[in-house]
């Protein structure tokens, strides 16, 4: 009974963080798969797409030490939350969303590895994601991950594709209409969508 009681915990505690924009009751979750593919060669993936796009880069700067903190940019729906202890001393993050229509983000410092993850959180309310089909749909037409892309080089935005070298599964809350994932490294990160994107298929 204590080993069933200690699986529900675990299970509750993880609904939580995907819900942590909410001050109500965890909301039902999906494609909460949290693995991280490094896949063999560049892979082409379709970006999810803003509503409205980005006439001009948006940023958003904060200097974090040993206890964390979280950089909010609610214009363009993200969320990053640096947790305790991911920096050894004072350290200035950078988070630039990309001029255009493809859910896309600079991280800086280029290169920085923490010692916990960050959790990005990705409102798609105003993106392809969640238009008229919605995000159940979505979900079970092809799903929804992230991608780490090396330089803005690697997006076409006329394509609406992007080569990426690593795939991330998020934890997709469907009444929030968020995406979050975990990032241990920087330069750049995308929300993707569609088979082409699956991670079983990138082992």
């Amino acid at each position: 009974m204590r080993a069933v009681t200690m699986r529900l915990l675990a299970v509750a505690s993880l609904f939580a963080v995907t819900s942590c924009d909410s001050a109500t009751a965890p909301a039902p979750t999906a494609s909460s798969n949290s693995a991280s593919k490094l896949l063999i060669g560049p892979t082409t993936v379709k970006v999810v797409t803003r509503n409205t796009p980005l006439a001009a880069p948006v940023s958003a700067s904060t200097t974090v030490g040993l206890l964390g903190g979280q950089i909010y940019m609610p214009s363009v729906g993200l969320k990053v939350v640096i947790p305790a202890l991911a920096v050894k001393s004072g350290t200035k993050i950078t988070v630039t969303a990309v001029a255009g229509n493809q859910v896309a983000y600079e991280f800086q410092p280029h290169g920085i590895r923490f010692l916990t993850p960050l959790i990005v959180t990705q409102n798609l309310s105003n993106t392809s994601a969640a238009n008229s089909s919605g995000l159940l749909n979505t979900l079970v037409s092809g799903g929804i991950f992230a991608g780490y892309f090396e330089s803005l080089s690697d997006l076409n935005q006329n394509a609406g594709t992007a080569l990426v070298s690593e795939l991330l599964g998020v934890a997709l809350n469907l009444s929030s209409k968020t995406a979050t994932f975990s990032v241990f490294h920087f330069s750049g990160y995308l929300v993707a969508t569609g088979d082409n994107a699956s991670l079983s298929d990138s082992q």
